[in-house]
């Protein structure tokens, strides 16, 4: 096992686990709760289609009775349906509110941050060429072998007119101030994004690499962090994120990773414990790849 997950999971015995069992016990509660208005629904539902089948082989057709009865048995049967969607949301916001800073300690010790504190770097990422605003949702600032990080969940929105303004971007962000510096700037964008740059496109001989990613770069020539090693990194925030975009700016010393997310900080499920270390894998995980990532960068 990972050492730095080996730390999480001792940190996990030692000071999280004895702060959540109330979180734990109302995790239960809400599945029972959950479990009985859904099944009191669906019932209500089913007797509804059942009434419904009696009319028809009873051929007593009403052109009046037969949508009411239709509409109540939709009604009801999604509504059933719906609970488990709104009991999930209000789950989530328990964990993040209650849960997810306890997590937030080992090794980088990380701590709530100013919003919008990192608009400057974003601009000279030239990941992000026109946005309006930016909104972070949250926002948190770390440290690690040498390295300050940020990581926000943010909301940068397209410069139209209007009250409503579309997002250009949501996602989480994060920001990794290096020990040592490239003296270059070399961008990284999945083929699903629509970027352009002024910077020559170069293709590594990493083949899978550029199966999946542009690489744009100021001196194509001083780009020797790129290897198997970096790949292997950067394709797992795409899997540990579950991005649906991928967007890294290398500039100097500073790295700006942009992952295009629906629900950037969302993690756990009503239907696991909380009181299994495991059960958290997820979250640790998005921790841990910045780790590795920086080890590798202030290694190179």
């Amino acid at each position: 096992m990972d050492d730095k997950k080996e730390l999480y999971y001792k940190y996990f015995q030692e000071k999280i686990l004895p702060n959540i069992y109330e979180i734990e016990k109302y995790r239960l509660k809400l599945i029972k709760n959950l479990i009985f208005s859904s099944l009191f629904f669906f019932i209500i539902a089913a007797g509804f289609a059942f009434l419904f089948i009696y009319v028809m082989l009873n051929d007593k057709f009403n052109p009046i009775l037969f949508p009411i009865i239709l509409f109540f048995m939709y009604v009801f049967f999604i509504k059933s349906i719906i609970n488990f969607i709104l009991v999930g949301k209000k789950y989530q916001e328990r964990l993040l509110e209650d849960v997810f800073p306890l997590f937030l300690k080992p090794v980088a010790n990380f701590k709530p941050w100013p919003k919008n504190y990192n608009t400057e770097t974003i601009l000279e990422s030239q990941l992000f060429y026109n946005f309006d605003t930016q909104e972070d949702d949250a926002s948190f600032f770390g440290f690690y072998n040498r390295t300050n990080i940020i990581f926000s969940s943010t909301n940068l929105t397209m410069p139209v007119k209007g009250v409503n303004k579309p997002n250009l971007f949501k996602g989480t962000i994060i920001q990794l101030e290096l020990d040592r510096s490239i003296n270059n700037h070399v961008i990284l964008f999945s083929k699903n994004e629509h970027k352009c740059n002024s910077f020559k496109q170069v293709n590594p001989n990493i083949q899978e690499l550029n199966q999946y990613l542009y690489v744009f770069a100021k001196d194509s020539k001083n780009i020797a962090f790129i290897n198997e090693e970096f790949w292997s990194i950067i394709r797992k925030f795409g899997e540990i994120y579950t991005a649906k975009g991928f967007e890294l700016s290398y500039k100097n010393n500073v790295v700006l990773i942009a992952i295009r997310q629906k629900r950037p900080m969302q993690f756990g499920f009503l239907f696991k414990s909380l009181l299994n270390a495991k059960n958290y894998d997820d979250l640790i995980d998005r921790f841990i790849v910045i780790y590795d990532l920086i080890d590798l960068l202030n290694k190179n």
